[in-house]
């Protein structure tokens, strides 16, 4: 009988390595890992940035809709009564500003107020880069049939600027004659 002989046993010692196994990372998988990093790192931040932006804009914004709201306000806000008849109504929205009226009034970057006189206070400072505009038309506002009646009144149109580069918020409402005041009312 022959005599079958075992093959030795190798014992591997930890400073022995097969060429299957690694227990670090190579040049070229640190410089991937590195831009895959750099990638998703330049993606978050221009989308932070991008946000904030976005934030801005949207402050602005607001801003300028919240300063033509409150000008809206100070036109409006006027007591009929105080006028002897219909056309000095009118005249109180339609006359440009230099006779009294409100027709082409502005309030320039830094001297947005919270009225039309100088002696009342500026606005807080993020108010103060809008630019504002008034422009007033008087109009009739004509509703269809069945009820078929023509309104007349004015229309007050508010352009607020929140910087040069954009286009302006505009505000539109249309003021009817008060009831008060209409030719032949006792």
């Amino acid at each position: 009988m022959e005599h079958f002989r075992r093959p030795p046993i190798c014992r591997r010692t930890p400073s022995t390595r097969t060429s299957g196994s690694r227990t670090g990372l190579t040049l070229l998988e640190t410089l991937l890992a590195t831009a895959l990093l750099v990638v998703v790192v330049t993606a978050i931040m221009t989308a932070v940035s991008a946000g904030r932006a976005q934030s801005a804009q949207a402050q602005r914004a607001l801003a300028a809709t919240l300063a033509a709201e409150m000008l809206m306000a100070r036109i409006t806000g006027v007591d009929p009564q105080t006028f002897p008849d219909d056309i000095a109504w009118f005249q109180h929205f339609t006359e440009e500003t230099h006779h009294g009226g409100w027709h082409g009034h502005t309030e320039s970057p830094g001297a947005v107020r919270a009225g039309r006189a100088t002696a009342l206070p500026l606005l807080p400072k993020r108010y103060q880069d809008l630019s504002l505009l008034v422009k007033t038309a008087r109009s009739t506002q004509l509703i269809p049939p069945p009820i078929s009646v023509a309104i007349d009144g004015v229309e007050v149109a508010i352009e607020t600027r929140p910087d040069p580069e954009s286009p302006p918020t505009r505000l539109v409402r249309f003021l009817p004659l008060p009831h008060a005041l209409v030719e032949g009312t006792p």
